[in-house]
């Protein structure tokens, strides 16, 4: 019988300096664009949103959306286009 594998999964941070905000998300998007997920973020007494999204391993795309509005984060060390045009902040899992 062949070895059983789990997905590797790395707990990835996502942190917003937005003190005037007065709601916070990231939407997260595979590189393969077959999955999108919206998560809430927290605010601190800092102004600085954080939350924290468990994801495997590969390349994922995210949008920070500062009371409806998308942006990409300041602190992505990337951006790329999708097959639509629109830019996303990249985040390499697990390499």
């Amino acid at each position: 019988m062949p070895p059983h594998y789990r997905a590797i999964t790395k707990s990835v941070a996502f942190r917003l300096n937005a003190p005037h905000a007065k709601h916070v998300s990231v939407v997260i998007l595979s590189a393969k664009g077959d999955k999108t997920s919206t998560r809430g973020m927290r605010k601190a007494v800092d102004g600085v949103w954080h939350a924290t999204v468990d994801l495997p391993r590969g390349r994922w795309l995210y949008r920070l959306l500062v009371d409806n509005v998308p942006i990409l984060d300041p602190l992505s060390r990337g951006t790329v286009k999708d097959e639509a045009g629109a830019e996303w902040s990249m985040r390499e899992v697990g390499h």
